[in-house]
């Protein structure tokens, strides 16, 4: 299935075929925002040692920068982001949310101390919060439920596509311009190379924003009972579905936090460990975590798809049963080896089927939602998920587990694969317990929604 051969259908008009160049058009620059944003949140990491020696951090302030000042302002803006997304025109969201993060990624390269860079990136982390809530909420208007997982596995290829460009540009830059003092920047003037990088994935958020002016608005679906939905009304469908979602915190939120540990630190792991130079190792994570990535997302999307289209509602959960079952112990020896190369074999098959299921629950996420919440409920998820769980935890746990209970900083990832050991079980059993309550609750919303 092609993003070219999407259909759309909504209650105000019948259900037809689009332009096959304006849906594709429409889904590659909701990956173009998707990939931008992952660039501007993660470059940080392959530049922990110049921003240390620069302003005069500890590692406790990069831990601090890198996790918690992004996490809990994406956190803190995702309900209220969602509750704009379900009432206004998410074009002019993503537009406005574009531009802003944007500069508030380029304004981390003027930072002269802590503190300013501590709320450039929490400027960064609130004006990323609305763009999954949004774009979700777009595809999930733009497609029928058939082929849901597949477009939303493509829009999800962005998390993976920008942390490799994130690796490699970080370790170009570290590698490549770091021996010099300073670098002239027109109109600007003199900037560390560290700071120039912030500047240079920053900027370019004024012009890409532009991208999403030929689309229009699309219709959104409507439900039964159909009209504005209160936040009362929202927690309470939330406690009627308890247990959906609860599987879906332990599941995604767990092996999410396993996600954070490999980005974060696996850069750490190939310099102090492997003793590999910036431009070896970014180049080296940047393909083993995009390629496989990649693939596995397309092939996750067709799959579940498929098993959807067949009448298995419980698709999506079932899918990631079984890749955790059979891929998690491999992924464990690989990380806890000393062979460069099977380490970065397990980080492809972690990154390309183990941990790879962003698009996965998005796509359980939007199927569980009445369309009047899916922006918040989205919102909702990815601050439990990413935000509250892989991006605070995802940094600091391994950490944890390699200073205080491994007693060496250099078998950081043995941390990673500790941590993976822990959570992968805890979503197996999770999987088990919760499948049945997430297939009712698809089968509940299929029947609300109207034709």
């Amino acid at each position: 299935m092609t993003v070219a051969a999407i259909e759309v259908g909504s209650a105000s008009a019948p259900v037809g075929k689009v332009s096959t160049f304006r849906t594709a058009a429409l889904i590659a620059v909701l990956l173009i925002f998707c990939i931008f944003a992952v660039v501007d949140r993660t470059v940080i990491a392959m530049l922990v040692d110049p921003i240390k020696d620069s302003l005069g951090l500890s590692d406790t302030q990069i831990g601090l920068l890198m996790g918690v000042a992004y996490a809990v302002a994406y956190g803190l803006g995702g309900l209220p982001m969602g509750y704009l997304v379900d009432r206004y025109p998410r074009k002019w969201i993503l537009f406005l949310a574009v531009i802003l993060w944007g500069m508030a990624e380029a304004a981390c390269g003027f930072a002269t101390g802590f503190v300013w860079l501590f709320l450039a990136r929490a400027a960064v982390g609130l004006f990323e919060s609305p763009l999954h809530p949004s774009a979700h909420s777009i595809i999930a208007d733009t497609v029928p439920r058939r082929r849901l997982a597949t477009v939303l596995s493509i829009y999800s290829m962005g998390n993976l596509i920008g942390t490799g460009l994130a690796l490699m540009i970080g370790g170009w830059i570290v590698n490549s311009l770091l021996h010099l003092d300073y670098i002239r920047v027109p109109l600007i003037g003199d900037m560390a190379p560290w700071q120039c990088a912030f500047l240079f994935t920053g900027v370019p958020g004024l012009f890409l924003a532009l991208l999403i002016f030929p689309f229009a608005e699309p219709s959104r679906h409507i439900s039964h009972g159909h009209g504005q939905v209160s936040w009362a009304e929202m927690f309470g469908f939330i406690r009627s579905k308890w247990q959906v979602v609860l599987t879906l915190i332990v599941v995604f939120g767990g092996m999410n936090i396993v996600v954070g540990g490999i980005i974060k630190w696996a850069p750490a792991y190939m310099s102090r460990h492997f003793k590999m130079n910036p431009a070896e190792y970014g180049v080296a994570l940047g393909l083993a975590q995009s390629l496989p990535a990649i693939a596995g997302l397309l092939a996750a999307g067709w799959i579940i798809d498929r098993w959807y289209a067949k009448g298995r509602k419980d698709a999506h959960l079932t899918y990631y049963l079984w890749v955790l079952v059979i891929t998690s112990p491999i992924v464990f020896v690989g990380l806890m080896s000393n062979s460069i190369a099977l380490f970065l074999a397990a980080i492809a098959l972690a990154k390309g089927l183990t941990v790879n299921f962003l698009g996965i629950a998005a796509a359980q996420v939007q199927m569980i939602s009445p369309p009047q919440m899916r922006g918040r409920l989205s919102g909702l998820f990815f601050l439990m998920v990413v935000a509250l769980l892989g991006t605070t935890f995802g940094a600091l746990l391994p950490a944890v587990i390699s200073e205080h209970i491994l007693h060496d900083t250099k078998r950081i990832g043995h941390g990673i694969a500790i941590t993976l050991a822990i959570f992968a079980p805890l979503a197996v059993i999770a999987i088990l317990w919760g499948r049945k309550y997430v297939r009712a609750a698809v089968e509940e919303a299929e029947k609300a929604i109207v034709a």
